[in-house]
């Protein structure tokens, strides 16, 4: 383990979203776990929204603080998102709980609550906007990457670029909507070269 300066120091850069697993403590003292993205504000500050009704929602209300966890493990994001995480899995620090399979991980204290109603197709919901002070910045392995789902977007965009004149007219609608909702991802996780990148995939399939 590597004591690092700040978030930069683990590949994030500013206004990047980044998937992450968030530990918090709850009430009871035992861990909990789940993914949640999390901007990259600066250096040393994050964002985060989380929906109410979630144990990770009410337990930074309560406690005020947590541990962000970056990993490319698949298995971490789907056990701590049905809640198959033993408490194996997790490693006791100062303010609460890390992963011990992470990258890295850092702690999070809370500068900063907005409560809002969110309307969508799915109806109205709670959200909880944080802004936290990042401390505690750990490297475990040797430079970790930090998930961010627009490269992959990019690379699932191409796919679909490089088939589009394989395949039946309406398998190519369904492709191009499919890069449609691509470019909407990228659009709002991304950073410029990504939507760079993303603009120049939308220019290439208008000369199809």
């Amino acid at each position: 383990m590597v004591i690092m300066s700040d978030i930069y120091s683990l590949g994030m850069e500013r206004g990047l979203l980044y998937e992450t697993i968030l530990t918090t403590q709850n009430r009871d003292g035992t861990p909990n776990a789940a993914p949640v993205g999390v901007v990259c504000k600066n250096e040393n500050e994050i964002v985060l929204y989380l929906f109410k009704g979630s144990k990770t929602y009410l337990n930074v209300r309560r406690k005020k603080t947590f541990y962000v966890n970056l990993s490319k493990d698949p298995l971490l994001f789907v056990q701590s998102t049905i809640g198959d995480l033993g408490s194996g899995k997790f490693q006791k620090q100062n303010s609460g709980f890390s992963l011990k399979g992470a990258d890295s991980f850092f702690r999070a204290d809370v500068t900063h609550e907005r409560i809002v109603e969110r309307k969508d197709h799915l109806g109205t919901s709670t959200l909880n906007i944080v802004r936290a002070n990042v401390k505690e910045v750990v490297e475990v392995n040797q430079h970790p990457e930090p998930l961010n789902r627009a490269i992959y977007g990019i690379i699932e965009a191409l796919i679909y670029l490089t088939r589009i004149d394989m395949v039946s007219e309406d398998e190519k609608n369904k492709n191009l909507d499919k890069i449609d909702e691509i470019s909407r991802v990228v659009n709002k996780v991304g950073g410029e070269d990504h939507k760079k990148a993303m603009k120049m995939i939308l220019k290439e399939l208008k000369s199809k």
